[in-house]
């Protein structure tokens, strides 16, 4: 069974997921269609034109291949398909090698061979396929390319017309592509019966009940792995299950969400919201009352992956007896729209139970920035003088080699903050910059310096809106917090680099060597003149400020504008 321009009919044309949904219709072989990039690399797409799949417009061939890495190209088929790329004939390869199927390659450009045939063979892939389209160079490099003869027959071929064809050596292909036999399962089995040696289809599924390989013959078998055996092998086969999308298969993931095992459960779940079409909420709403706490708490999870307006349905499970049900319901709202009162989530802040207060944390972040502004940094603050204060009977004992439960607790309130510091950046810009800011530029010698660290991170996007919180970290007695506050700079772009340079006229020594570096790295030529004054007044740094120049100049040496 051959499919035309991968699973088309079932899929956006091209695409990797149309590539692997053909494989698993049972497609033997899948044509693609290649095309070349502006910057030469191989991509699979059709007509050349980005209007049609994409949001963009213009030629695959004058478009690069980083350009067409941000273009869509599954919404146009519809929302359940947003987010599909074009993909590199690289990944296609690795795909069809992976499903173990060939590939009729359509050939869109002449001069394309060289490269195709490099590919082809750094994948192990040349004996897998057959060339088509603007294929003659392949032909001079590889005169063993499409060694086989095939013949086209139209549907309704006879017994004789394809017994002649073979007795003159041919392969037989019954094409039901591009025609008006597209969904003609009779005549597929016509041509089946009249000893075709294979058929060319847009729709895989019927092609597959044509040749007797029914896909439902497959869900079948799949259904009984997911229902009975080994854990391992039966979350395999849900999984598996949930990539044929477009079958009326749901009620199994449901029936599983009821798994006593939380993997079967979850299995499930993450199959109803990864199902196209999606979901129904309602579904997942009624097994919040499930018996099950794997159904109810995997139920809360799926709700808040799909982003449900499913808050009022939700919140009765805050008072669940599974902390493993409250946990997962907390996160739920923090991703679900919908009116949560603070009320319910603040006295989860003082939980024992960490994870509880990080994902309250989130939720509370979500629904009432205002109020969490308050909250979570004072909590986070606790926290750190308990683990400080921990942190000092460690270093007191002479830091011996931790045993495993004293390791746990440090784990999970490594967790915990991790969330917490998620949290801040759910505030307003103004309440989580400066919140980010305190923990990025605070003194640390303990376990929770991570939080630190990732505070650091927020901030390269963040830092524009008030830079002087970095420029005064500079001049901080902890080179950490110094050095944090100086990458901060350097990777918040050039927006910063006013007050970069007006930082120069009050910074000390240290401070000013802090600054240079940022301006180096920044490669700002603007601050120049200001470097060649310092070089003037300050022989100690005379190096540094020659490196600067240097690199400035080394990035303008070719820039136009100057």
């Amino acid at each position: 069974m051959i499919c035309h321009r991968t699973a088309n009919r079932d899929m956006p044309e091209n695409t990797l997921e149309a590539l692997a949904y053909a494989a698993r219709m049972g497609c033997n072989v899948v044509e693609l269609d290649i095309r070349r990039t502006l910057d030469g690399r191989l991509v699979l797409n059709h007509d050349g034109y980005l209007e049609r799949l994409t949001g963009g417009i213009g030629d695959v061939e004058l478009t690069s291949s980083d350009e067409l890495e941000l273009l869509d190209t599954g919404a146009w088929m519809g929302r359940r398909f947003e987010h599909m790329q074009i993909p590199s004939f690289d990944d296609a390869l690795d795909l069809a090698r992976e499903q173990g199927i060939g590939l009729m390659l359509d050939i869109k450009e002449k001069g394309e061979g060289p490269l195709i045939l490099e590919g082809l063979q750094r994948h192990g892939m040349l004996e897998r396929v057959v060339f088509g389209g603007e294929w003659e160079d392949v032909r001079t490099l590889d005169p063993k390319a499409n060694s086989n003869q095939t013949k086209g027959v139209d549907p309704g071929c006879t017994a004789e017309e394809v017994s002649k064809l073979h007795d003159q050596g041919y392969f037989v292909i019954a094409n039901f592509s591009a025609n008006a036999h597209e969904m003609d399962l009779p005549a597929m089995r016509g041509a089946v019966a009249a000893g075709v040696d294979a058929i060319n289809v847009d729709y895989p599924r019927l092609g597959a009940d044509a040749v007797g390989r029914p896909v439902e013959a497959k869900i079948n078998m799949l259904v009984r792995l997911a229902s009975t055996g080994g854990v391992p092998a039966r979350t395999d086969a849900i999984r598996e299950l949930s990539r044929y999308q477009g079958f009326p298969i749901q009620h199994f993931f449901e029936a599983w969400l009821h798994d006593s095992d939380d993997r079967i459960s979850r299995a499930a779940a993450v199959a109803l919201v990864r199902a196209r079409p999606q979901s129904p909420a309602q579904v997942l709403i009624t097994e919040l009352a499930a018996p099950e706490a794997t159904a109810r708490k995997n139920a809360a999870w799926a709700l808040g992956m799909m982003a449900s307006p499913a808050t009022a349905p939700l919140l009765p499970l805050l008072k669940d007896k599974d902390p493993d049900v409250v946990r997962e319901t907390l996160l739920a709202l923090s991703r679900c729209p919908g009116d949560v009162p603070a009320e319910v989530l603040l006295p989860f802040l003082s939980n024992d139970i960490l994870t509880l207060r990080s994902v309250a944390a989130l939720a509370l972040a979500r629904h009432h920035p205002e109020i969490a502004a308050v909250a979570i940094p004072a909590l986070l603050k606790r926290e750190e003088q308990d683990v400080a204060r921990d942190y000092a009977e460690y270093v007191r004992r002479g830091k011996p080699k931790l045993t495993q439960p004293e390791i746990d607790p440090i784990t999970e309130t490594y967790r915990e903050q991790m969330k917490l510091v998620q949290a801040l950046e759910y505030l307003s810009p103004a309440d989580a910059l400066n919140s980010l800011a305190s923990q990025a530029f605070r003194p640390v010698e303990d376990y929770s310096l991570v939080t630190a660290l990732v505070g650091g991170y927020q901030l390269w996007d963040r830092i524009a809106a008030n830079p002087s919180l970095a420029i005064e970290a500079l001049a901080s007695s902890d080179a950490v917090v110094a050095d944090r506050a100086e990458w901060v700079l350097v990777k918040a772009g050039p927006s910063v680099l006013p007050a970069v340079r007006e930082g120069f006229h009050t910074a000390d020594s240290r401070t000013r060597q802090r600054l240079i570096r940022i301006v180096a790295w920044q490669g700002d030529s603007a601050v120049l003149g200001v470097l060649q004054d310092l070089r003037s007044s300050d022989a100690g740094d005379l190096q540094l400020i020659d490196w600067a120049v240097q690199k400035i100049n080394t990035i303008h040496a070719l820039d136009v504008h100057r």
